[in-house]
């Protein structure tokens, strides 16, 4: 009963921590990306940015850029049996600042990142300063309840989803494993985290009330091949997305502020181009309006090609932000594209897409099943379980999160 007490303790602390933060991150981000909407000629200053978040990290380290890592590695180090962690990497405030910030930077100039992902550092940078705190009063402590009670308190409150934040905490880093000996603190974090930042009017992402699909045998055979599909080419775009972060910028010569321009003149390249042949900069940002334009009528396969490039792009010119709101709508612009293709409601299958994307990118389908009831109000649960688990299974090993345990 002691250690109950000590591990809810633990998941309250870190959600009640972590959510004023959470909160501060996500609206400062909707605030530069509605700045940028109405300021589009800030996209011309992309290639300076690019430089400066370069020069930003050469200062702090590059290693700032990995705090998810080091957190992962953590808690599957105390998953093997070494519960002290002593000796193993803790994770640096410094660094969770930096990443806030340039995430805030890079939204302000319009680079087409997510924000989940600093904001999963963030709640993981709250949740190692009660770790140590505990460490040095008490000399006993549990890093790894920490740690994914970080990890559930930020994906809690970013997208106003205790259940799938509590389920993200405890399975992020080994998926294949039910951490039943955490989810009291990681319940306990997302669901703190979630009453607090929603009483602090944080900014979640939003999308209208979507049309479910009746479970029929003729929908159950058409959502399972478009699971397949879909976890196909989310494979293929995670790869992509591995290249153009860490082995993009080894095929030419030059310093790292050079392989950060070049990717980020591109960038600013495809922005205009994209402005002229579409009429619109809505592939900058988050790109959550192309996401909802999917969802009322179908998109054409080049909107999916153009977002892609543009992600690609960001992340390879060091743009920060994250990937999960990017796979959610390059799940929805591919999957409504496919749709109408087969004469198929597109708005119907867009969100299932979405979802789909999301577990096939994540390699967690259970906290994508939970966020599309959650998040997207998706109330037929058989055909959104199918869609997560085959593009799962679909995908392969490749995904978002390269220091998983998946299989």
């Amino acid at each position: 009963m002691e250690e109950k007490l000590k591990n809810l303790a633990r998941g309250l602390l870190t959600g009640l921590l972590a959510a004023p933060f959470i909160t501060l991150f996500s609206n400062l981000v909707n605030s530069a990306t509605a700045f940028n909407s109405g300021n589009r000629w800030l996209i011309f200053f992309l290639p300076a940015g690019s430089l400066i978040i370069t020069w930003i990290y050469r200062k702090v380290g590059k290693d700032a850029k990995n705090i998810t890592g080091i957190a992962i590695r953590n808690i599957q180090f105390a998953e093997d049996g070494n519960t002290s962690l002593k000796g193993e990497a803790r994770i640096k405030i410094k660094a969770a600042i930096t990443g806030f910030l340039t995430s805030v930077f890079s939204h302000f100039l319009g680079a087409s990142v997510g924000k989940e992902g600093i904001g999963v550092q963030i709640g993981l940078a709250c949740a190692s300063v009660l770790d140590n705190a505990e460490d040095r009063l008490l000399s006993e402590s549990r890093r790894d309840y920490y740690l994914i009670s970080g990890a559930s308190a930020a994906f809690s409150a970013l997208f106003g989803a205790p259940i799938a934040g509590s389920l993200f905490g405890a399975h992020i880093a080994s998926p294949k494993l039910q951490r039943f000996d955490a989810f009291l603190p990681s319940i306990a974090a997302a669901f703190s985290s979630y009453f607090v930042s929603q009483a602090m009017h944080i900014h979640v992402l939003s999308v209208p009330p979507v049309r479910a699909l009746s479970l029929t045998l003729e929908n159950a055979v058409t959502v399972f091949f478009f699971a397949v599909l879909i976890g196909a080419v989310c494979s293929l775009s995670c790869r992509l997305l591995e290249f153009f972060k860490e082995k993009l910028n080894t095929l030419y010569p030059g310093g790292d502020y050079i392989k950060a321009l070049i990717p980020a003149l591109l960038l600013l390249a495809v922005s205009v181009l994209s402005y002229f042949i579409k009429g619109s900069f809505r592939y900058n940002g988050l790109s959550v309006d192309l996401m909802r334009l999917s969802m009322f009528r179908a998109v054409d396969f080049s909107d999916f090609i153009i977002k892609l490039l543009m992600v690609l792009l960001s992340l390879a010119a060091g743009f920060q932000g994250g990937e999960v709101v990017p796979l959610l709508v390059l799940g929805s612009t591919f999957t409504s594209s496919l749709a109408t293709v087969f004469s198929l409601d597109a708005s119907a299958y867009s969100i299932l897409g979405a979802i789909g994307f999301l577990a096939a990118g994540t390699k967690l389908p259970l906290v994508t099943f939970a966020l599309g009831m959650e998040l997207f109000g998706y109330s037929e649960p058989a055909l959104l379980f199918l869609m997560t688990a085959t593009a799962l299974i679909a995908s392969g090993k490749v995904g978002i999160y390269s220091h998983q345990r998946i299989y």
